[in-house]
């Protein structure tokens, strides 16, 4: 007599569809940073655009279907953080790209801080979602990246590389300032990690 083996139900649960569409952004962000390396950016445009637009059909789905989970909550904003961070590494090796090395750095040291913060408070079970500032935040980071990708891609006047410039540095702005705020809320939770340690 044979058994047949039930499939896993926790993969299942993992590739749902906000899951699906979240995974998704690293082999978009893969292409991304292909063409940026060849210096196809209106390739690269096009294809970070449908990567931002599945950053918010995962969400929507989440809530739609309610798919929402711990895991989910800590997926999506860590492959965001690492698409927008390798995307603005490959860029600011590129000339007349308006962006500085600062910039950069700011934004990398910020996510990767908020991440382990995010991490360290949800794995102890709280949660610790996005904020309004941070939604932001990731909103500007991807109009100023857009913005980049286009001005490579054509012959820009030069309002469109003010409006370019004014995105990213607005996104630098609200990278400190959501940064900051991320910080301030967690602190309760790191105080009260410390004192039971």
């Amino acid at each position: 007599m044979t058994t047949q083996l039930e499939p896993s139900s926790s993969g299942a649960r993992f590739w749902n569809v906000p899951n699906s569409l979240t995974m998704s952004r690293l082999l978009l962000g893969a292409i991304v940073l292909v063409q940026i390396a060849t210096g196809y950016f209106m390739g690269a445009f096009v294809v970070f655009i449908i990567a931002a637009i599945t950053d918010a059909l995962d969400g929507y789905f989440a809530r739609l279907l309610n798919q929402t989970s711990a895991l989910g909550r800590q997926l999506d904003p860590l492959i965001d953080k690492l698409l927008v961070a390798a995307v603005l590494i490959f860029l600011v090796t590129v000339p007349d790209t308006g962006l500085a090395p600062w910039m950069v750095a700011v934004i990398v040291v910020r996510e990767l801080l908020i991440q382990g913060i995010r991490s360290l408070i949800e794995g102890k079970g709280e949660p610790f979602g996005a904020k309004m500032a941070g939604k932001l935040k990731t909103t500007f980071q991807c109009l100023s990246i857009c913005a980049i990708l286009l001005c490579l891609s054509i012959k820009p006047s030069f309002a469109v590389l003010v409006v370019r410039d004014i995105f990213t540095w607005t996104a630098v702005g609200l990278t400190i300032y959501s940064g900051i705020g991320y910080v301030i809320a967690a602190a309760p939770h790191l105080s009260k990690e410390a004192a039971t340690s």
